[in-house]
């Protein structure tokens, strides 16, 4: 019975939680002797912000903070630049406390055991760790195992390049860290942790208790296994705000998910935005990009964050979900607050691609190709002060693979031939030229969005597959091997957001050409590839 008053009493909150007379109150202090306990002599550290999920507090002198309290909060410190927090043996960053006194509802997956009552002192410990402001990041989207198997796909296809990385501050997953079957946080935070770095992350709509009757409720399980989906933490002087922007139930019926901001996760972004210098960085990590083709994100909570960064010029946003990359700018003719600067929102490509789909390579792991004809892989986030750069790399390829080009393989010589580059990191910035001979000027492709033609050949496998009914013939051949078919379906064809198209001359005598390609990113740099096609002779 008391679970369920419990369960009425939080389906009766508003949208900004309330908090009762009780306060937390604790110590954030420097663990001399690394056993996460505040013993005597161990002094508490001053400035340091820490927070209910809503009121952001610093602490004073002797690193005490007072926070109003309720029955269902997770208090946490938000790590300030030159300190770290305790890590798990799996390098999950642990920097909170769950106050839960009757636990998480019922749930299909197993949410949070109750808390009991509120601790007299809820102390952080924090171990010193000399930053630098230049530094970079792993940056993760949509790894989305549904089974074990695809598991194991990421640890061999992704974190098996990445063991041992070097010069790197920290890892974040920005969302749907599985496809709904949230038994597999264990496996895949064994996986990540090999990496060796401390690893954030981000709640995604495939991270949810589908079966939570309000949205406040839908990430106990979450909560459980990594914390607050709404959270912050500085390196350098960089502010990593992580917000849950999945709200479900939604508006929309039916048990989906929409995009957007409760009232109690922008009042913290207000009260820990106060804090920020404004000559830092701030950059948002989420997991539904704020725009794209179809999104049913609330337009007015983008426009409330905007409206909240109004005295902070230097942003960056970071997002998943789409299974594409794309960059986005926002201006003041589309809700930014500044009329002199620009907000850069980042959707990341994902290490899952297309949901691990696709023909499966000699390593067994499938050609998970993205419907942008974006490869599978990850970002590097590079931060210098405020200033920062993306690197996009793709999985199993040299960094300096940044461009797939096409044409077809051969040609007559009275014909044309269409020339496309596909510039995964591309964006409206970016410029993109080729030439066929040295002693030849460079000559300019122009930026179109279309299906990447290279994308549209792999797809057109399925197509096939299918016309021929490859599953049947499968499934009734007494003689093969191999229990299932090794691949499954590239998802439907969708354009790319920088993709750079040309016609080639005609009338080129027989022979074999090499097209070189000179791509600027829009970070000024440059980047070369060169491919080859035959003219026939006939």
């Amino acid at each position: 019975m008391r679970r369920t008053l419990s369960l009425l009493v939080l389906l009766c909150l508003p949208a900004l939680p309330t908090f009762a007379q009780s306060v937390a109150t604790g110590v954030v202090f420097h663990d001399r002797n690394g056993d996460r306990i505040h013993d005597e002599g161990e002094p508490g550290i001053a400035d340091v912000a820490v927070s209910n999920g809503v009121e952001v507090v610093r602490t004073d002198s002797e690193g005490r903070y007072t926070l109003p309290a309720s029955d269902d909060m997770i208090v946490f410190v938000i790590k300030p630049q030159h300190w770290q927090p305790p890590t798990s043996a799996l390098n999950l960053p642990h920097f909170h406390y769950i106050h839960k006194p009757n636990g998480s509802p019922d749930l299909d997956y197993a949410g949070v055991a109750p808390t009991g009552p509120l601790p007299a002192s809820i102390d952080f410990p924090l171990y010193p760790r000399p930053e630098a402001d230049a530094f970079r990041a792993i940056v993760f989207g949509d790894p989305q195992p549904y089974t074990i198997e695809q598991v194991d796909y990421l640890a061999n296809d992704i974190v098996k390049e990445l063991i041992g990385v070097e010069n790197v501050a920290f890892g974040i997953t920005m969302g749907d860290i599985v496809g709904d079957d949230l038994d597999l946080y264990q496996p895949i935070n064994e996986a990540i942790s090999a990496i060796g770095v401390p690893w954030y992350n981000v709640y995604g709509n495939h991270d949810m208790n589908f079966d939570a009757a309000t949205d406040i409720l839908a990430d106990e399980t979450f909560e459980r296994v990594y914390g607050p989906a709404t959270y912050a933490f500085q390196v350098g002087r960089a502010h990593f705000i992580v917000l849950d922007d999945v709200i479900y139930p939604s508006s929309l019926g039916g048990g989906r998910y929409m995009g957007g901001f409760r009232d109690d996760q922008l009042a913290f972004v207000e009260n820990y935005l106060a804090h920020v210098p404004t000559d830092h960085l701030v950059v948002f990590n989420m997991h539904i990009p704020i725009e794209y083709e179809g999104s049913t994100f609330r337009h007015d909570d983008r426009d409330r964050l905007f409206a909240l960064l109004a005295d902070h010029p230097h942003t960056l946003s970071l997002s998943a979900h789409t299974h594409m990359q794309r960059h986005l700018y926002f201006d003041g003719s589309t809700g930014w607050a500044q009329d002199d600067t620009e907000h850069h929102h980042y959707n990341v490509g994902t290490t899952s691609g297309s949901w691990w789909n696709g023909i499966k390579s000699e390593t067994d792991i499938p050609h998970t190709m993205m419907r942008d004809g974006t490869p599978n892989g990850y970002a590097f986030l590079n931060i210098d002060g405020a200033d920062y750069t993306i690197d996009y790399k793709v999985a199993g390829r040299p960094a300096s693979y940044q461009m797939h080009i096409h044409t077809p393989r051969a040609v007559a010589p009275a014909d044309t031939a269409l020339l496309s580059v596909n510039v995964f990191n591309g964006d409206d910035r970016t410029t993109v030229r080729y030439r066929l001979r040295d002693d030849q000027p460079w000559m300019p492709l122009a930026k179109t969005e279309a299906v990447d033609p290279y994308y549209g050949l792999l797809a057109q496998r399925w197509d096939d597959f299918e016309a021929i009914d490859i599953q049947a013939l499968w499934d009734g051949d007494a003689e093969r091997q191999l229990p299932t078919f090794p691949g499954s379906r590239l998802p439907r064809r969708m354009p790319s957001t920088h993709l750079w198209q040309t016609t080639l001359p005609s009338g080129l005598a027989p022979g074999t050409y090499v097209v070189q390609i000179e791509a600027v990113d829009g970070f000024g740099r440059t980047h070369r590839d060169a491919h080859t096609f035959r003219v026939t002779a006939d």
